[in-house]
Formats: C-alpha cells, structure tokens, sequence
C-alpha cells in the first residue's frame, strides 16, 4: 500500500477530521469512478475554495443518511451564482476563474450523482430484504 501526503488548509482538516478514517476508501471510490482523463486535471484547485466544495463538505461531515443524499441540492445562492456562470458562458464572456467555478461544479456534480446513485441503490436493496 501506497502512503500519500496531502497539503489542505487548516479549515479542510478541521472540516475532514470527523470523517478521515473514511478518506482512503472515499478517494479509492473516487478513483475508480472517475475517468482517467478527469483524475489528470486537479479536482480542487490549490488556491481556491469554491463554495460548492464547501456545500459538500458540510453534506459528507453530516454523517447523512441514502434518503438526505438523494434530497442533496446546493443553496439557492450557489444556484444562482451557478445560473449566471452559464449565462456568461452562453454569452462568450466567461473569465477564466468563471471557467474554473464552472469545472469545480461539474466534478462536485459527478461525485454526488455517483453517491445519490450508491444511496439509492443501498435504498432499493434494504427495501427487498
């Protein structure tokens, strides 16, 4: 097995410590999902926190449930702000960063659409028992 050091802030370890004995199983999930195209970009820019990263953070540190998984959306705010970064982009005056809020929102967008597909499996397999 394979040690792997990571550099986060101090907010993301406060924020991931209640859930680290799980960390190397949700990356390994991660990876597996992920296509390999996708694992060579960087899924969390160095130097930037996007609120939707925070979102779902806070839904992972939860503890929640398959049915709060399935009822997951981001804020009303973060869906606004993700409605203008579209329009900008329609429109072909979106900035770089906007590109990358764009690129942040997908991936979050990938790996929850991976956890609501795993908790409604977990859901529909306790419902046959």
């Amino acid at each position: 097995m394979t040690e792997l050091t990571l550099e986060i802030s101090n907010d993301t370890a406060a924020r991931l410590a209640p859930i680290r004995q799980q960390l190397p199983r949700l990356l390994q999930q991660i990876a597996q999902s992920v296509p390999v195209k996708q694992l060579a970009e960087p899924v969390f820019p160095p130097t930037t926190t996007h609120p939707v990263y925070n979102e779902f953070l806070d839904l992972l540190l939860a503890a929640p449930s398959p049915q709060e998984i399935l009822a997951f959306k981001v804020s009303a705010a973060t869906q606004s702000h993700l409605r203008d970064l579209l329009d900008e982009n329609r429109e072909g005056q979106l900035t770089d960063a906007g590109q990358g809020e764009l690129d942040a929102y997908e991936q979050v967008e990938y790996i929850v659409t991976m956890l609501k597909v795993k908790a409604y499996r977990q859901l529909k397999q306790e419902k046959s028992v």
